[in-house]
């Protein structure tokens, strides 16, 4: 199994200088310290197995989206107005049949990083101001079941 992750965003993505420099590092005082987020654009054959997934123009293949890095990109770069939209599946091979899922019985998340909101099927959370990435650290913000929509207005 081999797990893909996909990144919809309202302009190009790019990645800050800080985790560009985390990333090219060779050596880690611990394997803790081994995380790393990357996006990368998508190639043609991905971009037709998802074909009508997302309606954002830039398409992005993303490893690390669970490190702290993915978080702190949130905290520290988005601006307003940015959207990113989020489909993670734990099996690319399943790909179709996660997709289908997901469109016969779909479980969105969205979290709002300007209003500190997170909202799924089962309700819409507020998020402490002064410790809300850590919070979202420990939620469930990624889900074959759904797409997560992630906003700051």
């Amino acid at each position: 199994m081999s797990k893909i992750t996909f990144l919809a965003s309202s302009k190009p993505f790019e990645m800050p200088e800080e985790i560009e420099k985390y990333n090219s590092r060779t050596e880690f005082e611990s394997e803790e310290d081994v995380h790393f987020f990357t996006v990368q654009k998508l190639d043609d054959e991905w971009l037709k197995e998802i074909e009508g997934l997302f309606s954002l123009p830039y398409l992005y293949e993303v490893e690390g989206i669970e490190s702290c890095w993915f978080l702190n990109y949130l905290e520290k770069y988005m601006e307003t107005g940015d959207v990113f939209k989020v489909y993670s599946v734990p099996n690319q091979h399943a790909l179709e049949k996660y997709i289908q899922e997901l469109r016969e019985n779909p479980e969105p998340i969205r979290v709002n990083t300007g209003s500190l909101t997170y909202q799924d099927i089962y309700g819409l959370y507020q998020l402490n101001p002064k410790k809300w990435v850590e919070e979202l650290s420990h939620r469930n913000y990624l889900s074959p079941r759904g797409v997560t929509t992630f906003e700051k207005f």
